[in-house]
């Protein structure tokens, strides 16, 4: 008989990871300090991007000896400055990744941000860099995963990261993968019948869609083997509403959340204890929150921006980076878990940059709008609108033609508008072609975003 994998009593262990995951808040501190000083120097030494950055402020590594000086003289940084690289390459030479620290015999994953600016962000991750999939892990272990344990996942491998890590993970754990990848919704229920897996993967709002499908199937998915859902990508497992209808309708009394800056990656993750908020991934991150105009850090338990720092990304840098995120970051709680990371209920509050998720794609309206410059025939004139449809998330556009054009025209500009949104965004627009003069016009601020979906569903900063 073969011998188990993994020690069987580390299955009655409460933590993947106690050490970490108990720390110290004044410990956490002092190892995420000396991190960033390393990290600072690792990146000027490494990369064109940091040492430009760092030399135009007038920072050198050696600069950075208090806390007050990475938050006062260390300079932030944002996606732009990354695609600004990234376009400086050009194309695939010897160093293609904006922030790109290692060369190329490092590297072992390309992948790419979605396209939600007009042009992906390429990424790239090293083996070490694999390591912060350990964040699925932690969630997983608290929810009562263990090795053995078996996951489908339901959607097709691309080139974002949010579940190639989850993939990573399951391989930490030593738990059986089951793919649903190329299938159709129908099909892979009828897999996750035959195959009979502990665990299912997906978004939230394809998660919802599959209870719908399933129902129309005469299937009930909470009669199945299914015992834990995990996911991420767009807010909704973290929602006591949606997280209501899931555990009804797929038969689980556990759910996970994970909380992702595509970026940056994961850096955060939800514990059993206190659903609805996450958990800083503080052994591979550090974050704090700064007001989103001036910069400035804002006390624990009032909202702001989010600002990472990674420590595994080593094949690319990122470093006090902008996430645009509005959190309430709380360091010092008790909510039974045992975790000393720092906790933001409702994780993501509101945006800074007023950017959207549809379908795990962030969306943000700026870019419909300079997307639109590129459809023959449209105006400047548009309304975004988001509704949602058997629980999956839709979103489109309402646009005005040019003066002049012709009713007839309208179905091959919303055509070509329908293509050009595809290929940028990677999620499917609907498009509605309207006469000139038919949205309304406003004296100060337009009004251009609709959100039609349910109050609970919504994430506004109140």
């Amino acid at each position: 008989m073969t011998r188990p994998f993994y020690n069987q009593r580390i299955s009655e262990r409460r933590y993947w990871d106690e050490y970490w995951q108990t720390m110290p808040r004044e410990k956490l501190n002092e190892i995420h300090f000396r991190k960033i000083q390393k990290m600072i120097k690792f990146a000027y030494d490494n990369t064109d991007f940091y040492r430009r950055l760092y030399d135009q402020a007038g920072l050198r590594p050696e600069d950075v000896r208090t806390w007050d000086d990475f938050y006062q003289k260390v300079p932030f940084t944002d996606k732009p400055d990354y695609m600004k690289d990234q376009e400086l390459r050009g194309g695939f030479e010897t160093r293609p990744y904006a922030a790109q620290a290692l060369g190329m015999e490092h590297l072992l994953h390309s992948l790419q941000t979605s396209g939600t600016t007009g042009v992906p962000m390429r990424e790239v991750y090293t083996r070490y860099d694999e390591s912060f999939a350990d964040v699925w892990c932690v969630g997983w272990w608290d929810m009562g995963v263990r090795p053995g344990d078996s996951f489908y996942f339901c959607f097709t491998f691309g080139p974002w990261i949010a579940f190639w890590a989850a993939y990573w993970a399951c391989r930490r754990m030593n738990c059986t993968v089951y793919s649903g990848a190329g299938l159709s919704t129908e099909d892979r229920i009828r897999h996750i019948q035959t195959l009979r897996p502990t665990v299912v993967v997906g978004t939230p709002t394809y998660l919802l869609h599959m209870l719908q499908v399933a129902k129309d199937m005469g299937t009930d998915l909470s009669g199945s083997s299914v015992k834990y859902l995990t996911g991420a990508g767009e807010p909704g497992l973290n929602l006591p509403a949606t997280r209501r209808i899931l555990a009804e309708g797929w038969g689980v009394d556990h759910i996970c959340d994970a909380y992702g800056v595509g970026e940056a990656g994961f850096v955060g993750i939800e514990c059993g204890a206190h659903p609805g908020g996450t958990h800083i991934f503080e052994k591979h991150h550090h974050a704090y929150s700064a007001d989103p105009e001036t910069g400035e850090p804002v006390p624990e338990g009032q909202v702001g921006e989010q600002i990472v720092t990674s420590y595994h990304r080593t094949g690319q840098v990122f470093i006090k980076y902008r996430t645009h995120d509005l959190v309430e970051r709380q360091e010092r709680f008790d909510h039974g878990c045992g975790w000393t990371w720092a906790y933001y209920p409702g994780t993501v509050l509101g945006r800074s940059d007023f950017m959207v998720t549809i379908r795990g794609v962030n969306v943000y309206p700026t870019a419909v709008e300079s997307l639109l410059s590129q459809v023959a025939g449209a105006s400047h004139h548009y309304e975004l609108h988001i509704t949602r449809v058997e629980g999956m998330d839709r979103l489109a556009v309402k646009l005005e033609a040019q003066e002049g054009i012709a009713e007839s025209e309208f179905g091959a500009i919303a055509l070509s508008a329908h293509q050009i949104y595809r290929t940028a965004m990677g999620i499917n627009v609907e498009v509605e072609v309207l006469l000139t003069g038919s949205l309304p016009r406003y004296e100060l601020k337009s009004k251009r975003f609709f959100d039609h979906r349910p109050k609970e569903v919504r994430r506004k900063l109140e």
